[in-house]
């Protein structure tokens, strides 16, 4: 009889890491050439720091599937990969150079790039580690990055074939700007709060002088930019005003008046100022209507050469301010 003393608690590290190494090294993770083929392309992680539960959830799901086709003696793949995240990665690797003092601007394009690649490499490397520290059965001979030149080379080829068949075009966009960074970032990256706030109530003088709209906004210096006055169709309040035009104060632009079903007959005056460059609202109203889009905004979130040169490279908030007094002033 053979006795075995167990270790009364799993220790993963005693086990784990020497076993994946012999499967590793065994090939079995290749796929075999027999069978009909079975293959998943794990959706590639972003190269911005490491992975999280979130991966280790879905990573299980597909490396169950893959063992279980696999013993089933199917021809099997899981191809693993990471994405280069192009925003994202920028910022993270902007905000070390900021914590070290430095800028992107201050180190250049050719040593900013070193940098990415920099970070890439120990990023990559971090989620590569975790992968094999989960056990996950992927193809290690195949790893691949979304920057390799043949993938770059197929990207590339798939986009002139979309515009070709004019399924892309340039156009404008609203996108989320960092005003920091100097850069845009997608909506995940966007981090959304509840914030208290103020609503102010601006009279904008109807262009025959029979009176004036009042328009509520949270953000008074957009005003700026507005093109339009946007009521609901259903608002009688407004019928008659539809068509109509008023003067934009302070920059005594004449904008349309116009229904849209978007508007909230109940939230402040049922009038709604509309600024198509600074809003996404605001911008889908002003495509279906075919509003004017002006862009009142430097990079650094300053007001640029579109408004009035008194807030001309004003802060945004600054510009704030100053509207509100120049409004009250008016008796606006």
């Amino acid at each position: 009889m053979i006795q075995i003393d167990l270790d009364k608690a799993y220790d993963p590290h005693a086990i784990e890491q020497d076993l994946y190494e012999q499967w590793e090294a065994s090939g079995v993770f290749s796929p075999s050439g027999n069978g009909s083929p079975f293959c998943i392309v794990i959706p590639p992680p972003n190269v911005t720091g490491s992975l999280h539960m979130g991966h280790a959830f879905q990573d299980t799901i597909m490396d169950a599937l893959i063992r279980f086709h696999r013993m089933a003696g199917r021809n099997t793949l899981w191809q693993p990969g990471m994405d280069h995240a192009g925003i994202a990665t920028q910022m993270v690797v902007e905000r070390q150079l900021i914590g070290e003092g430095t800028s992107r601007s201050e180190l250049g394009r050719e040593k900013f790039v070193e940098r990415v690649w920099q970070w890439k490499d120990q990023s990559g490397g971090q989620i590569c580690q975790q992968l094999k520290r989960l056990g996950g059965s992927v193809d290690w001979a195949r790893d691949r990055f979304t920057m390799d030149d043949d993938l770059t080379s197929a990207v590339m080829e798939v986009f002139v074939q979309l515009y070709d068949e004019g399924l892309i075009y340039r156009g404008k966009r609203l996108v989320n700007w960092d005003p920091v960074l100097h850069t845009a970032l997608s909506d995940l990256e966007v981090l959304q709060t509840d914030e208290s706030g103020n609503l102010w109530h601006f009279r904008y003088p109807l262009k025959d002088g029979s009176g004036n709209l009042v328009v509520a906004t949270t953000r008074p210096e957009t005003m700026l930019g507005d093109t339009g006055v946007a009521v609901n169709p259903k608002d009688d309040r407004y019928t008659d005003l539809v068509g109509k035009t008023v003067l934009l104060p302070i920059v005594n632009r004449e904008i349309p008046i116009f229904a849209d079903d978007f508007v909230d007959m109940e939230f402040g005056t049922g009038c709604v100022k509309v600024t198509p460059a600074h809003d996404p609202n605001d911008f889908d109203m002003g495509k279906r209507n075919n509003l004017e889009f002006i862009n009142i905004m430097n990079p650094n979130a300053t007001l640029n050469q579109n408004v009035p040169s008194e807030y001309s490279g004003l802060d945004r908030y600054q510009a704030r301010k100053l509207v509100i007094e120049t409004l009250e002033s008016l008796n606006l």
